[in-house]
């Protein structure tokens, strides 16, 4: 691209993948520089979410509270390139992650803990934590902070996120104590820091021992919880928000009283959802996403608006569950997970939004059968290692928090 104005240049290599960026990084020293540099990567983040581009599928196994299957991926975890089909392809490429622990090779769990800016975090037996970039293989270890604090008996839950106000991930863990449900610790890690802050709360919620890991949006991060101790499905929304450490909850728009038996949340289009699996067998599935969570000092008001998914005949017979995971770049189809109890089976389809069909289910050749939990995860340059490009540590502080808060 001799001889076109830099500017151009910038804007072709932003639309580039991250494979493509790291070859030209050897074409010059001031390719070098730019690629690298924070304010090109902030920018080429901001061109992958605006555009849905550059966006990976990763599955892995997770406990299903509604599965019977006890089959195990033994810390096995997959990802593919979305972008590597077009959109009418009824087939995603998959292949294993390249493990940050080693000790999944002797059949040990490596439970995902979540997805943030094209990085995941996982945990492993021995509880030490790990922050891994599948684009770039770069991993960051943490290991002291977690070991020997907590009881098997206690309940415990992590999340991972990203405070756009102090430029830093983010760890969290809240832990309740079986003799003492009424208090929950929560412990904050920062990664520009490298220490750990600790909380208490006595709000009144309850994790309880089937509670997930959080969700990332949006500079918060997001649990399902219990309202009371004796509660057997999840009711409340929980908030941590990164650069405060407010927490807040409100009532989630389901009602857990009746056939409910399981709800979910997750990531979806820039915000939060929550769905669950009920006995109702309606038409219609229960898909409703956060719009809004307004904080005061004494609560939180949040809002919801429904997304209409009709699952009989569109995802195949017997669904019970569905989870949109991404956007097309035309935004006319939504990559979705299905659940089906009938056979035990989990399947992906490309929902039109046309035609109100779901095509599949999608080939996925080499993934282990049994439970398992679905995430995207942008293809991204965001490293741990320190910048030596002072100028694009500074720049663009304003614009770096506007990329964040869209993803």
């Amino acid at each position: 691209m001799v001889g076109f104005p830099l500017d151009v240049q910038e804007a072709v290599l932003t639309s580039c993948s991250v494979k493509t960026l790291l070859r030209f990084k050897s074409v010059s020293k001031s390719y070098y520089g730019l690629i690298k540099s924070k304010r090109f990567i902030m920018e080429h983040v901001k061109h992958s979410v605006e555009t849905n581009t550059n966006l990976n599928l990763i599955l892995t196994h997770t406990v299903c509270p509604v599965s019977t299957s006890e089959e195990s991926w033994y810390g096995q975890l997959f990802i593919g390139s979305l972008d590597t089909t077009n959109t009418s392809s009824l087939e995603v490429p998959l292949r294993k992650i390249d493990q940050p622990f080693t000790d999944w090779e002797q059949g040990t769990d490596t439970p995902f803990i979540g997805s943030c800016i094209g990085l995941i975090a996982l945990r492993n037996s021995s509880g030490s934590i790990a922050v891994h970039n599948p684009s770039t293989k770069e991993n960051y270890h943490i290991t002291s902070f977690w070991l020997g604090e907590f009881d098997v008996k206690d309940d415990v839950c992590d999340g991972f996120g990203y405070n756009p106000v102090d430029d830093d991930y983010k760890l969290v863990r809240m832990i309740q104590r079986r003799g003492n449900i009424e208090r929950t610790e929560i412990r904050v890690y920062s990664f520009k820091e490298g220490y750990a802050l600790e909380y208490e709360t006595e709000k009144p919620f309850y994790l309880g021992s089937s509670c997930a890991d959080a969700c990332f949006s949006n500079g918060r991060l997001y649990w399902l919880v219990a309202s009371g101790p004796q509660e057997d499905v999840q009711d409340l929304i929980l908030s941590f928000d990164l650069s405060t450490a407010q927490i807040s909850s409100g009532k989630i728009p389901i009602d857990t009283s009746g056939d409910v038996y399981a709800v979910f949340l997750f990531p979806f289009a820039g915000s939060i959802c929550v769905s669950c699996v009920d006995d109702g067998h309606g038409s219609f599935c229960q898909i409703w996403k956060l719009k809004d969570t307004v904080n005061d000092k004494k609560k939180a008001t949040v809002s919801w608006e429904r997304l209409s998914f009709r699952k009989n005949g569109v995802f195949g017979d017997g669904c019970d569950f569905v989870k949109p995971l991404a956007y097309s770049k035309c935004e006319d189809k939504i990559l979705v997970d299905t659940y089906n109890g009938e056979n035990e089976a989990w399947n992906l389809y490309r929902y039109d939004q046309i035609d109100k069909l779901g095509h599949g289910p999608i080939s996925i050749n080499n993934v282990p059968k049994g439970p398992r939990d679905s995430a995207i995860c942008i293809e991204t340059l965001v490293s741990f290692r320190k910048i030596d490009d002072e100028e694009a540590e500074s720049s663009s502080k304003e614009e770096e928090k506007e990329v964040i808060n869209t993803i």
